[in-house]
C-alpha cells in the first residue's frame, strides 16, 4: 500500500501523463496539468473506508472514478493507466463509447475543465466485488474538481 505522500505524487503524475498523451484527436491547446485537491482527497478517504465498489451518492460536486483489484495486482500508475486505456473505446466524433464498452473513466481523466484530483486507496475485507472466495481486495477512489462527463459535451 502506498503512503499518503506516494499516493498523492503518483496519482497526480499518472493523471498528468495520461492527459499529456490524449489523442484521437490531440487536444489543442494541450490539456492543463492537474493539481492535488486535499478537499477531494478527504472526500475519497471518507468514502473508501466504506469498502463499496459503487459510486458515492454523497460525493457532492466532485466527479469520481473507482477501481478495484485483488491485492498487489496494480500499483497507483496502473490504476490510472487502466482508466486511460479506455480511450480505445471512446469515439470522439460522436462523443460516445463504443457499443458495450466503458469509457467514462477515460473522459473524466482528460476532461479539460477539471483542474484537480484527490484520491484514496484501502485494503478491504468486506463487500468484495470478486465474490466470496476473494476476502481481501483493494479499492481506489479518485474525486475530480470540477467534475467532467457532462451529457452532450466532449472532454476537450
Amino acid at each position: 500500500m502506498p503512503t499518503a505522500a506516494e499516493l498523492k505524487r503518483d496519482m497526480v503524475a499518472a493523471h498528468n501523463e495520461a492527459r499529456s498523451k490524449a489523442s484521437r484527436p490531440t487536444p489543442k491547446p494541450a490539456l492543463p496539468a492537474l493539481t492535488w485537491s486535499d478537499e477531494a482527497a478527504r472526500k475519497a478517504e471518507a468514502y473508501v473506508k466504506e469498502c463499496r465498489f459503487e459510486h458515492n451518492p454523497d460525493r457532492g460536486t466532485f466527479g469520481e472514478n473507482l477501481a478495484a483489484a485483488t491485492p498487489d495486482t496494480w500499483n497507483t500508475a496502473q490504476v490510472v493507466k487502466g482508466w486511460a486505456d479506455e480511450a480505445a473505446d471512446y469515439d470522439y466524433a460522436s462523443g460516445k463509447c463504443k457499443a458495450g464498452k466503458m469509457c467514462g473513466h477515460y473522459t473524466q481523466v482528460v476532461w479539460r475543465t477539471t483542474k484537480a484530483v484527490g484520491c484514496a486507496t484501502r485494503l478491504c475485507t468486506k463487500n468484495s466485488p470478486f465474490g466470496g472466495n476473494v476476502k481481501t481486495w483493494q479499492l481506489w477512489v479518485c474525486n475530480y474538481a470540477p467534475p467532467g462527463n457532462w451529457v452532450g459535451e466532449k472532454p476537450y
